[in-house]
């Protein structure tokens, strides 16, 4: 028993060293499991942090937009481009070199016009708080990459000498690049809660909105006839507590009002509010250097002073008084004058800090216009070569109202598929329009017209688009074309063939949805159809710009003639009381008969023409 006694001892200490064993590797593997958890957790709450605040998110973006669509595109014109062209042989050595960076350039600067509209359009996140000014930057760096467009596009870009400027210019934006992603990457962390208070940005007008908006309720309220009754103050504070969290919901002028014996309580909160941002322009006076942007300062802070005298003597009449009546016919005499003015600072206010101040969709295509002028000017300041400039123009414009034709077709397709676009689209679509006229006639100008009349006429785009944009934000003639020689275009031929794709159109149109129409789905296939044979005109006086309107008469006829026909028959389909199903075929075809009918006529004119033509060939 003794050795059985032994072996039992022996046994435990066995169990025991094993089970120590077990439970050190089970603590071991905890520690690294709790050590790989803390650094999942750290690595998610580093994510989730991320995520969660926009300024860390907005300047990560940043930094991989300029290093890949940027950074490294310079690198790729200096190290291969520009670097390698040594390698090669021949007499066209420096041109092709020239030519391989200018297309290398211009993506860089289209990458770049593209990041600044996708910030207005709202496709990239801003974070408002921590303020990094991405829009701003970009725009710095698009007329840096512009004036090394310009030297490219010089005529003795194509020398030993100008290569090497531009290889210095190329470095120097490069290091700019670099310097703005170390900006970036030196950023404090993003925080919470704390709001910056903003510089430059289209935030200054937030006291000036808000003193507008009180000062035009007021007024709004006054105005209301005898019968509309002032809502309680208790109803009144609920329905303005959404405003003053800054929500969308804001109640419109006049919908909420205090009684007239509130009025002047009212102005004095107006008064609050002036008081605030006097007190605020007065410390942004004392930390402002530059004189320029001292003097704006000291203009607003006058017109701040002014306004609150105004309100002062305003307040003090209204204590006086007691009668409603009288006190309503106060307001709006002595307020409504002052409420025109705010309005109108407003106005330009919102106009002059960018998109983001002004809550109007057609701001981002009248920013955009103006951005392109303002390009034109600078290539125009920096290049002495005439056809040069008329040409820079003249590609440059044609693209971008082609590109503009493309985005207010989609917009009318969508409004003949769904039946309506909103606000949003509605007014892009119509500035689309308004602008389209004047930007071909400035095409022209660079047909027809001088360097001289083109700068002027580039100017007079820049004050008619910042006259739109305030607006927003608070026919075409044809000159007379050359003579064709022998050896132009033969445009009455051309035309002829052009002519005759868009009669086969029109008659498919005819033929598949307004003769034989079986119900109501047959008008929205005819709009469709609309569409495409406007695209197809649009396509046609775009070809004739780019060949410098050698046969004016055709794009004469399409605007004039066609184009008009064809509107009024979109805009009788487009009628939401229009019952296609109801209509007799005449009535479905009269329009369209009458664009067809003018087709028709031109095309055996134009036959006559040539027949004529080529008989007398025959005959000398």
């Amino acid at each position: 028993m003794a050795w059985l006694r032994e072996w039992l001892c022996v046994l435990l200490l066995v169990c025991v060293a094993v089970q120590g064993q077990d439970e050190a590797a089970a603590d071991a593997e905890g520690e690294v499991a709790g050590a790989e958890g803390e650094v999942a957790g750290a690595e998610g709450e580093a994510a989730e942090g991320k995520s969660a605040e926009d300024g860390d998110e907005e300047a990560w973006t940043y930094v991989e937009f300029l290093k890949s669509e940027v950074s490294e595109k310079v690198e790729v014109i200096l190290q291969k481009t520009l670097y390698e062209a040594r390698e090669k042989k021949g007499f066209t050595v420096l041109e092709e070199t020239v030519t391989k960076t200018l297309e290398q350039v211009m993506e860089i600067r289209e990458s770049l016009l593209k990041r600044i509209k996708d910030i207005r359009k709202g496709d990239v996140q801003i974070d408002t708080e921590q303020n990094i000014k991405q829009e701003q930057m970009l725009s710095e760096f698009r007329m840096e990459i512009m004036t090394i467009l310009l030297k490219l596009v010089d005529r003795d870009a194509t020398s030993i000498d100008k290569l090497k400027e531009i290889s210095q210019d190329l470095l120097r934006f490069k290091m700019t690049i670099s310097n703005e992603v170390m900006r970036m990457l030196m950023l404090p962390q993003a925080t919470s809660g704390k709001k910056q208070q903003p510089t430059g940005d289209c935030s200054e007008c937030d006291a000036l909105k808000d003193i507008s908006f009180k000062i035009e309720n007021l007024v709004a309220c006054a105005d209301k006839e005898e019968g509309e009754d002032a809502q309680e103050p208790e109803a009144d504070a609920e329905a303005a507590a959404p405003a003053e969290d800054g929500s969308s919901d804001k109640a419109a002028p006049g919908e909420v009002c205090m009684p007239p014996a509130m009025y002047a309580m009212d102005l004095i909160s107006v008064n609050e509010l002036i008081d605030t941002e006097i007190r605020d322009l007065y410390n942004n006076i004392v930390t402002k250097t530059d004189e320029e942007e001292r003097q704006k300062l000291f203009k607003k802070l006058d017109d701040f002073k002014s306004l609150r005298e105004t309100i002062d003597d305003m307040i003090t009449k209204l204590m006086s008084q007691t009668d409603e009546e009288k006190l309503k016919k106060l307001v709006t005499r002595s307020l409504g004058r002052v409420n025109t003015e705010l309005k109108t600072k407003l106005s330009d206010c919102q106009a002059q800090c960018g998109p983001g101040g002004c809550e109007s969709c057609a701001a981002d295509v009248l920013y955009d216009a103006i951005a392109k002028m303002n390009d034109y000017k600078t290539f125009f300041n920096n290049t002495d070569d005439e056809e040069a400039k008329k040409e820079f123009v003249r590609t440059d414009m044609i693209k971008y109202i082609n590109d503009n034709n493309n985005e207010a077709r989609e917009i009318l397709i969508k409004k003949a598929t769904e039946g309506a676009i909103d606000e949003c689209e509605q007014e892009k679509s119509d500035i689309y329009k308004m602008t389209k006229a004047p930007m071909w006639m400035l095409v022209n100008t660079t047909i027809f017209s001088g360097v001289d009349e083109l700068e002027v006429m580039v100017d007079a785009m820049i004050t008619q688009l910042e006259e739109l944009l305030k607006q927003y934000c608070g026919s075409d003639e044809v000159a007379p074309g050359p003579v064709d020689g022998d050896d132009g275009p033969n445009c009455e031929w051309e035309e002829y063939e052009q002519t005759k794709e868009y009669l086969i159109k029109v008659d498919e149109i005819i033929q598949e949805s307004l003769f034989k129409a079986k119900d109501d789905s047959a008008q929205m296939t005819a709009l469709l159809g609309f569409v495409d044979i406007q695209g197809l005109y649009d396509k046609r006086v775009k070809k004739l710009f780019e060949d410098e309107l050698v046969c004016p008469d055709e794009v004469k006829m399409i605007k004039k003639e066609y184009m008009s026909q064809l509107n009024k028959c979109m805009a009788e389909f487009m009628n939401g009381k229009l019952k296609f199903s109801e209509m007799s075929r005449l009535q479905r075809i009269s329009c369209t008969k009458e664009l067809r009918n003018a087709m028709e006529s031109r095309m055996g004119k134009l036959l006559q023409f040539e027949l004529e033509k080529s008989l007398n060939e025959i005959e000398t």
